[in-house]
């Protein structure tokens, strides 16, 4: 598999489960909310994505096709992870440059990952400016990004 995307799971010292996305063997963005990853692969303006666990290894198309779920799940060790990744699977078919205008929190995932993915591998950033008090929601959700280190 040449994917140049590779998502796997960890877990921090509390349990939690944290996604970690790669992008060409680099490290890009490690949180707990996979909507944050969601966004940052949307962000990268990729379509598939290589999900990588003690199980096995398997390529998926971006966002994540129904049809699939089973196939990924296999290769979850427990329902922590299957909970973060249905949710990764959801948010993977959000808009983020776009959401929905009862969405108040898509914006801030991706404005969120587009930070912390670095100008040079974003090719879909927010088209506006970051509204007032985006820095102070910044601070808050760098409580849950793990890479880079906040």
């Amino acid at each position: 598999m040449q994917n140049k995307l590779v998502l796997s799971l960890y877990r921090n010292s509390r349990g939690a489960v944290i996604g970690d996305l790669y992008c060409n063997g680099r490290r890009t963005l490690a949180t707990t909310h996979p909507a944050t990853i969601a966004a940052a692969i949307f962000s990268l303006d990729e379509y598939d994505f290589v999900f990588k666990s003690d199980k096995g290894m398997r390529e998926f198309e971006f966002p994540v096709v129904t049809g699939e779920l089973e196939s990924l799940a296999s290769l979850l060790a427990d329902q922590a992870e299957a909970d973060f990744m249905s949710g990764f699977a959801t948010f993977s078919r959000f808009d983020f440059a776009h959401p929905l205008p009862f969405d108040t929190q898509a914006e801030i995932h991706h404005r969120v990952a587009v930070h912390h993915i670095g100008p040079e591998l974003v090719k879909v950033a927010p088209a506006e400016p970051a509204p007032k008090g985006f820095k102070k929601e910044l601070r808050n959700r760098n409580r849950y990004v793990y890479y880079p280190y906040c």
